[in-house]
């Protein structure tokens, strides 16, 4: 009798153990559950993601198309000057280069005198995920966003830091500038953004570029700073014959640090690669 009771004490001490083990399940499941539930709300709600003033109305009545890799061009095709940036929005030195120039570069190409090219590099700066701000970029540029989402780009480089290119602030981003947010989810899906992307990353190295930013005007490396590539445009159209605009300062609204800045930074960044992320972060 007594070995009787024995065995089924033990039976329901097992019982018990086991609804204690089910219950500890449960009771994780739920947490893992609403852990899970509030980063996807987290992840989700839209970052801030300032649009600069005058980047939705700098580029219009330019014509805009793309070279056969797919990198972004302002200007007419009989522009006798070439101006081409090799650049990262993760790289400093390339959002200095952007902030002092990039007004009175556009003023150049409103005068036919250029035909300015932006080659969309990643592997250079120090921001994470310059990959998936190329990426972005690029795909804005399939509804002819590329130019005022690139401004945006380098402005949150400035405002956020490695934050910058936050996966929800990137995709704000395109709501701000008034883009078709599922079309351009749809361009990441495919295969045209690292086309283009991997692309701008061999031109440089048959080029033997080594650093962002990198200016070329017509096909000559000259120093990144506004008034080296002011001289040489002016150069390059006196060769042409055509007729050549005084060297001005920059019109853009950078204040006097930034500007000095790009003068100081006009080395290029080296090439040590930014963190990007191959996951739904580079590719949302």
């Amino acid at each position: 009798m007594s070995r009787s009771r024995t065995v089924e004490r033990r039976k329901e001490r097992e019982q018990q153990k086991k609804k204690q083990q089910q219950t500890t399940i449960l009771i994780v499941g739920a947490v893992v559950a609403v852990i899970a539930i509030a980063l996807i709300f987290i992840i989700n709600q839209p970052a801030e993601a300032p649009i600069p003033e005058g980047s939705s109305t700098l580029y219009e009545g330019i014509p805009q198309s793309k070279t056969d890799e797919g990198f972004p061009v302002l200007g007419s095709e009989s522009a006798p000057v070439s101006v081409v940036e090799y650049s990262s929005f993760a790289c400093s030195a390339c959002k200095s280069f952007h902030d002092s120039s990039i007004e009175t570069l556009i003023e150049r190409v409103r005068s036919g005198q250029i035909r300015f090219t932006y080659v969309p590099m990643y592997s250079t700066g120090g921001i994470g995920n310059g990959q998936g701000a190329a990426w972005a970029a690029i795909c804005a540029g399939e509804q002819n966003g590329f130019w005022a989402y690139h401004d945006a780009l380098f402005n949150w480089q400035g405002l956020y830091a490695n934050t910058a290119f936050s996966q929800n602030r990137l995709a704000s981003g395109i709501d701000n500038v008034g883009l078709d947010r599922g079309a351009w989810n749809a361009c990441l899906q495919t295969d045209l953004p690292r086309r283009v992307a991997e692309a701008a990353e061999n031109s440089a190295r048959l080029q033997n570029i080594g650093g962002t930013p990198t200016i070329l005007v017509n096909g000559t490396v000259v120093p990144a700073d506004l008034a080296s590539v002011l001289s040489a445009i002016d150069t390059a159209l006196a060769q042409s014959g055509a007729p050549v605009v005084p060297v001005v300062e920059a019109t853009s609204e950078a204040t006097p640090d930034v500007a000095s800045e790009a003068t100081a930074e006009a080395t290029s960044e080296s090439t040590e690669a930014a963190p990007a992320e191959a996951t739904p972060e580079a590719t949302p």
